[in-house]
């Protein structure tokens, strides 16, 4: 049989290796071929795809990895439109939206299975099953959520494995060239990724659902070797490690920063503060020598009770002000996020922490902002139920999660939960502007140094003088000039 992997369209110019699908495909018993249509780097992808299935239905299966947002919007209809022309298809989902609500999927008639987390060895058993007996035959299977006859039938949960032991991508079911992006980091940046899951468990956080605190990671030899291949294989100047936490062990990041220190490449990752802010002048010495020019940080909040409440491991509001000051002493950018609006306070939070990332700015100007609006993550129980919040409920099928006001939910700019007004986003969304018009992401490659420069004169007053409101003049010329924020950049 063929089985056809899909990746549905994120968003405008992610041109970054589909990892997800090329490490589930290590997962593929011999004796079946595949091949990966790609949306965000084919124009057409929706017609090959479709003509893929139409060369051979019968013996085709059709896997998709999704996230909510746009991949959902772009993968709802062409699924629907292919299982009109050939319902016998079998179809299979994986990734972030199908593991947190795997039952909307499963009830989706136009859905067989949904795989749950890490999917490589779940599939070595479901495609064999599905090919001897049918979708009703991967009803059951570790890792699975199926629907038989209207009942959910959900498998034992499958333990994660270290990635790198299921063996090596196959670099060659894609157009490597395809995806040597341009980006701040350099001409020819690729994305690899090296661990599975996170050591922590913040309460706002889909990867403490899907793995419970759980963190695998590859060895430090393992990573050395792969960014060695893109470099010298594919020209790489440029590493984006995906992991939802790159930096959880010392020893093993300086490690790779040792071992990649002679390739001359610029890299970025995604750390925490309170972590970090412990580390040797060594690692930090060995991490700025081998090109580190970036590092995500989820600085959440200023509000100290807020921080406690996400079980943010013991965070602490003035350690995001300490390692804003270590990064830029070892030349590395900190890119910190702040999830703002939590329903006890929300005003407050917002007016706080907006104060803080002016602050961060104010004492170095190269940091990062990126500013969201709180939106829960449902938190399953240990069956897989999720409790519904007081006032709040998530869809509870795919037509409603392709509403709107839910596309809007996932983006986190104005996610319409009950507790935020229309006149605190707005004071956040001006902020940003100005924000953003005085101290430009490094990241946007669209701006001309002139631009720049003209939105700082324009933004200078207001920075100064503290008003934001109303900053029609510089959302004009950031609409005009087609600016982009640091989180549009696809990090």
């Amino acid at each position: 049989m063929h089985i056809l992997l899909i990746n549905p369209r994120a968003q405008k110019a992610h041109r970054r290796l589909p990892l997800s699908l090329l490490f589930v495909a290590r997962g593929i018993p011999s004796g079946f071929t595949w091949e990966i249509v790609d949306a965000n780097v084919e124009a057409d992808a929706a017609n090959r795809a479709s003509q893929i299935v139409a060369n051979n239905p019968a013996d085709t299966i059709v896997l998709m990895t999704v996230m909510p947002g746009p991949q959902l919007r772009w993968a709802v209809p062409w699924l629907r439109s292919l299982k009109q022309r050939w319902p016998e298809v079998p179809v299979i989902w994986g990734g972030y939206f199908p593991t947190v609500h795997p039952e909307v999927v499963v009830r989706d008639p136009h859905v067989d299975v949904v795989v749950i987390g890490q999917g490589e060895q779940t599939l070595a058993e479901v495609l064999p099953a599905i090919r001897e007996g049918g979708v009703r035959a991967a009803a059951g299977i570790a890792g699975t959520v199926c629907a038989v006859d209207g009942v959910i039938v959900r498998g034992e949960t499958r333990t994660a494995q270290i990635s790198s032991r299921l063996g090596p991508v196959n670099d060659s079911k894609v157009d490597m060239e395809r995806y040597a992006a341009r980006t701040f980091l350099g001409r020819r940046t690729f994305n690899h990724h090296t661990s599975v899951g996170c050591p922590y468990v913040c309460d706002f956080c889909a990867v403490t659902t899907a793995f419970r605190g759980r963190w695998l990671a590859d060895p430090a030899d393992d990573v050395i070797g792969r960014v060695r291949q893109l470099h010298d294989v594919y020209g790489a100047d440029g590493i984006e490690f995906h992991d939802n936490n790159f930096f959880a062990a010392e020893a093993r990041v300086r490690q790779v920063a040792e071992g990649i220190e002679s390739l001359g490449v610029r890299w970025w990752g995604e750390g925490r503060i309170d972590t970090m802010l412990e580390w040797s002048d060594r690692t930090w010495e060995a991490m700025s020598r081998s090109g580190l020019a970036m590092v995500f940080y989820g600085a959440e909040s200023a509000d100290q009770e807020t921080l406690d409440a996400m079980n943010k491991g013991g965070l602490e509001v003035q350690q995001t002000l300490d390692l804003n000051h270590r990064a830029a002493s070892y030349g590395v950018i900190p890119e910190f996020s702040f999830v703002m609006g939590n329903p006890k306070d929300p005003e407050g939070d917002i007016d706080r922490t907006l104060a803080l990332a002016r602050r961060l700015k104010n004492e170095n100007e190269d940091c990062e902002i990126i500013l969201y609006l709180y939106s829960p993550v449902p938190m399953p129980d240990a069956d897989g139920q999720v409790p519904r919040a007081p006032d709040f409920e998530f869809p509870q099928t795919l037509d409603e999660w392709l509403q709107p006001e839910w596309t809007r939910f996932d983006e986190r700019r104005n996610p319409g939960t009950p507790w935020l007004t229309r006149r605190m986003v707005k004071k956040v969304h001006d902020f940003e502007a100005v924000l953003h018009a005085h101290w430009p992401s490094v990241s946007d490659r669209n701006l001309r140094g002139w631009q720049k420069k003209l939105l700082r004169t324009i933004s200078t007053p207001r920075i100064r003088m503290g008003r934001f409101s109303h900053p029609v003049e510089l959302k004009v010329l950031q609409r005009l000039w087609h600016y982009r924020r640091p989180e549009e950049m696809g990090f």
